[in-house]
């Protein structure tokens, strides 16, 4: 497939407020050398933004408004940059200046009143505590669920499966660092033991969220191609998986990570299927404890059924891969496209919690499976 081919790329991104950032899908496209005549946007749903970005394109293909198009989406949380906050008169030439740092306050701005006074803008650690004790999860429970994911990454990465979703990226050498190739997520601890993650101290303002049972601040990038059937045939292009269904739920910021609950039924409903015919369940890990929040509320959605656990998140989650925000949704695509196909199985669904409340869910078809 040539670049000639793709008409739009839409990119997922939460803090644009980087060096030479700005509308990301349209400055890839042209520093990535397609034709002008590629267009590119970027959107933010928070932790679902490239997961958007992929339902975007697949409604434009079914309308019949798109023919070959590239859904992406990259954070770099290292990288954020600052923001200069103006007071509350207009262009504010008076004053003290505040500083604030993007990555953590939404990308600049004076908040609102209306949320503030609904808590609206509560830190996501804060959240999945909210969870934890909602369902009544334990240090130890929460703990097992992490180390389950790091397990789960460390085999994947050490048997080969997830380098069959990754690009290897050099990096160039430095006066003081030589030349690499970056092959697999440098957050997979091999190291990880019960005892140790018992032993760490929990974050402040919460009794049992510590840096091991949340996700690390980490850089990324993902990308899929999306086509229409036709246009895939005619390019002589074998398609990995077909988009069957999407969803979206939203409930109280407050309990930011359990919407994944309501909107995978809905996806799965909308498929036409049952949840039993669901081969793979991939449940983002924003943290462990708000991802067992979700598989605690499942059964409540889902008129009892209980998610296998070898059918659920079999690679690791983003607890042990890392959640770079814009990049997240689009790598979840890959990999639950790589996995049905890995195990010749057929239907799969992704849920991802997002910041605000909200849950996007996917249902992807292998057409292959036997």
């Amino acid at each position: 497939m040539t670049e000639a081919y793709v008409e739009d790329v839409v990119a997922g991104c939460v803090n644009p407020a980087h060096e030479g950032m700005g509308d990301l899908g349209r400055w890839a496209a042209l520093a990535a050398g397609f034709p002008d005549s590629v267009a590119g946007a970027t959107i933010n749903r928070f932790c679902a933004s490239s997961l958007s970005a992929t339902v975007m394109l697949a409604h434009a293909i079914k309308a019949g408004d798109l023919g070959v198009g590239i859904a992406c989406g990259a954070e770099s949380m290292s990288r954020s940059g600052w923001a200069f906050m103006k007071g509350d008169a207009p262009f504010a030439p008076r004053g003290p200046v505040i500083l604030l740092d993007t990555m953590w306050a939404g990308a600049g701005g004076p908040p609102n009143p209306t949320l503030l006074a609904r808590n609206a803008y509560i830190s996501m650690i804060e959240t999945a505590q909210n969870v934890a004790d909602r369902y009544g999860l334990t240090r130890e429970e929460i703990d097992a669920f992490c180390l389950r994911s790091q397990q789960h990454a460390k085999r994947a990465r050490d048997s080969g499966r997830l380098a069959k979703e990754i690009m290897p990226v050099p990096i160039p050498a430095t006066k003081k660092t030589p030349a690499r190739l970056i092959e697999h997520d440098e957050f997979i601890r091999d190291d990880t033991t019960a005892e140790k993650l018992a032993a760490l101290p929990v974050q402040p303002g919460t009794t049992q969220m510590t840096a091991a049972n949340s996700t690390p601040l980490s850089d990324g990038a993902s990308a899929v191609v999306l086509a229409s059937r036709e246009r895939a045939d005619a390019l002589g292009a074998e398609p990995l998986a077909r988009v069957v269904s999407s969803a979206v739920y939203a409930l109280d910021p407050l309990v930011m990570g359990l919407a994944p609950a309501w909107a995978m039924p809905m996806a799965i409903k909308r498929a036409g299927l049952t949840p039993e015919q669901i081969d793979v369940w991939e449940v983002h890990e924003a943290f462990s404890a708000q991802a067992l929040g979700v598989l605690r509320e499942l059964p409540n959605q889902l008129d009892g059924f209980v998610v296998p656990d070898d059918k659920l998140t079999p690679n690791g989650g983003a607890v042990a891969i890392g959640h770079p925000f814009g990049a997240t949704g689009g790598r979840y695509i890959l990999t639950l496209a790589t996995e049905l196909r890995e195990r010749n199985v057929r239907y799969g669904v992704i849920g991802v919690c997002i910041g605000s409340g909200q849950g996007v869910a996917v249902v992807l078809e292998n057409p292959h499976a036997g």
